[in-house]
Order: C-alpha cells, then structure tokens, then sequence
C-alpha cells in the first residue's frame, strides 16, 4: 500500500474498488493523462496557425513591398580646387567738405517769470540805448509768441504777450507744466494697467505715439495717435487715454491755465 504512486494508474482502481466504475468519474481518471497531451498538442498547433498566416498572407501578396536593397557604400573623393579670394576695391576718398562762417547769432532779451514789486522799491533808472541795433523778434514753440519789437518811432518798446484764450500752448511756453495727481508715474502705471496688449508674434518692443491736449479744467481732449504701428494699438490706446477720469492740474501763463499740448510714447512689450 504505502508503495502506491498517485501518478500511476494503479491508485484509481483503488479509489473506486467496491463502487460505481459506469457512473463517468472512472471514465475520465483513467483518460485524463490522454486528454491533456491532446489539449496540449492543439494549443500549440493554434498559435502556430496564427503565427503563419500572416505571414502565407504577406508572401503570396502579389502588391507588396519589394525589399530595399542598399548599395555597397564607396568612397568618393572630391577634388578640391584653389580658392582665390576677391580683390577688393580701394575705397575712393570722400570729398572734402567745405565750411561756411556763420554769422554770430544777435543775442535779444526775453522776459521769463516777472516778479511784481512795490512802486517804493522799484528801480527808477533806464539804461540808455547805446547800440543802434535792430532787435529781432524771438518766437517760441506753440501759437503764442514772446518778442521784441523794432523800435517804434517814437523811441518806446513794445512786447507782444501769448494768446491765452482757446490757443493750444506748448509746454515751452509755460511758466508751470502740468501736473497728474499723484505724480506722472501714477498716470503711466494707469495707462499700462488698463492698455490690452493684442497677441503679436516675434519679440522686442513696438512704441504707439499719440497726443492730446490738457484742457483749462484739467481734462484731456482731442486725444490722436501721431504714429500707429498697427495691430489694433493705436486705438487701444485712444481707448485708454479716453477711459481716464482723474483731471490734470493744468498748465500756466502769468498765473492763468491754458490749454496745453502734450506728447506721450507708449512702449508695448511683446513675448
């Protein structure tokens, strides 16, 4: 008994000594070892078969791929000539550029920023005219003008004042430049807050002019772009130089606000 191998066929009769061999579990004991080879056999036979026939397919394909033959790799020598390099030109002397003397500039007086005094502490005395010179007149950016006239006839001078009226003033002119509340840094970092960059290609800069007048009251007015590089920026920036409700301190005259003329480069950074 304990000479029994569990592997031999010896152990089944065992197991169904005294009981019903016709019942199939008997059956399929004893064949068990022939049905495994068989299964075996045909699992290997199936992937063969899956394994081969693409390959069958692929062969007896009449439009497939010719295999590609590669040449036998020679080595070609290149014959290399002498490089002459070009000769280059003398360059031609430039022409001597000649001078002209000009005449020295006639120096005229300009009167900037008077100061009001006493009629107690003013200065009687007149300096007298020892030059017979014609004064010219001197003009200054802006509609308005500051001069000296010829001398009139009957000896008396006469100045011409700046137009303070609806004349659009350069700052110049001006005794006192306008000013933004809060300093001109907080008018820019305003402008660059609120100015919608488009989506451009490349890198670098791109520099939108425009200019606008700063009214009397403070507000700003006929806003233009001097020069508009394109790409919708020009009116971007008229949209947000329009869109600011802070007013300016405006500019002045003889302690008077005029309309001033003002000039601003906004820089867009492209990424």
């Amino acid at each position: 008994m304990s000479k029994l191998s569990i592997y031999e066929t010896g152990w089944i009769n065992l197991v169904f000594q005294d009981r019903n061999k016709e019942y199939g579990a008997y059956q399929l004991r004893q064949e068990s070892t022939k049905t495994a080879l068989t299964s075996l056999f045909m699992g290997v036979l199936f992937l063969f078969s899956a394994l081969s026939i693409p390959i069958i397919i692929a062969y007896f394909n009449p439009n497939r791929t010719p295999p590609i033959d590669i040449p036998d790799f020679t080595n070609t020598i290149v014959q290399l000539t002498d490089i002459i390099p070009n000769q280059l030109e003398p360059k031609k002397a430039l022409p001597e550029i000649k001078t002209k003397n000009v005449a020295a500039p006639i120096k005229s007086a300009q009167l900037v920023n008077p100061v009001i005094v006493q009629a107690s502490q003013a200065n009687q005395e007149i300096a007298k005219n020892t030059d017979n010179t014609t004064i010219v007149n001197t003009t200054s950016e802006g509609t308005g003008t500051i001069g000296v006239n010829p001398a009139s006839p009957s000896g008396a001078e006469t100045t011409t004042a700046i137009d303070t009226g609806n004349a659009i003033i350069n700052s110049v002119s001006l005794d006192k430049l306008p000013e933004f509340p809060g300093g001109i840094n907080k008018f820019y970092t305003y402008v660059g807050n609120n100015f919608e960059k488009k989506e451009i290609e490349g890198s670098g800069s791109i520099r939108v002019y425009v200019s606008f007048v700063i009214e009397r009251d403070g507000s700003m007015s006929d806003i233009q772009v001097k020069r508009d590089p394109g790409y919708g920026l020009g009116k971007e920036a008229v949209r947000v130089l329009k869109s600011v409700r802070t007013k300016w301190s405006p500019g002045m005259i003889d302690g008077k606000a005029v309309r001033t003329a003002y000039n601003l480069p906004i820089t867009v950074q492209m990424n």
